[in-house]
C-alpha cells in the first residue's frame, strides 16, 4: 500500500458513500425517474455504479499488472450498458445497495494494495484508441471514481 493508493481508495469509498446515501434517499418517483444524460432511471443508473466494478477492475488490472487490457469498443460498452439499463430500470433500492456495499469495499481494498509503481503502469488500451493510460489515471478519471461522481451526479438531477 501507498500514500496515494491509500487516498484513491479513500476518495472511492467517499464516492460509494455518498451514491448510497442518495439512493436511501430518493423516493419512489425518483427511484423510477430518468436521468438526463443516461436517459436510464435512477435505479439503473445505481445499479450500473456497481455492476461495473469487475469491469473497471479489468482494466486497472491491466494497467497496475500488466495483464492483457479488455479488448471491449465503445459499441460493445454502449450495448451492454443498454440491456443492463432495460434490466435493471426497475431494481429495488435494497438490490441496489447490497450490491454497491457488497462490491465497493473489495474494490477499494484492491486499490488501496497497489504500490507506486502499480499505479504509474499503463496498459494501451482500445477504448482510449490504443493510448496507454496509467493505472491511477483509470481509478481517478477513467472508470472507477470519476464514472461513479459523474453518475452520481447525473442521478441527484434527475431527483
Amino acid at each position: 500500500m501507498s500514500k496515494r493508493s491509500d487516498e484513491l481508495a479513500e476518495r472511492f469509498e467517499q464516492a460509494v458513500a455518498e451514491l448510497m446515501a442518495t439512493v436511501e434517499r430518493c423516493s419512489e418517483a425518483q427511484w423510477r425517474a430518468l436521468c438526463g444524460e443516461e436517459q436510464w432511471t435512477v435505479a439503473a443508473t445505481a445499479h450500473h455504479v456497481g455492476a461495473q466494478w469487475p469491469l473497471e477492475r479489468e482494466y486497472i488490472v491491466a494497467a497496475a499488472e500488466g495483464a492483457t487490457p479488455p479488448t471491449h469498443t465503445w459499441d460493445d460498452i454502449n450495448q451492454r450498458n443498454a440491456r443492463h439499463a432495460q434490466e435493471f430500470s426497475a431494481a429495488s433500492k435494497a438490490d441496489v445497495l447490497r450490491l454497491l456495499r457488497d462490491g465497493g469495499p473489495s474494490m477499494a481494498a484492491y486499490v488501496r494494495g497497489l504500490s507506486d509503481e502499480q499505479l504509474d503502469r499503463t496498459a494501451p488500451l482500445a477504448l482510449a484508441d490504443g493510448a496507454s493510460v496509467s493505472a491511477q489515471q483509470l481509478i481517478e478519471g477513467g472508470v472507477l471514481i470519476a464514472h461513479a461522481t459523474e453518475h452520481l451526479q447525473s442521478i441527484r438531477r434527475a431527483g
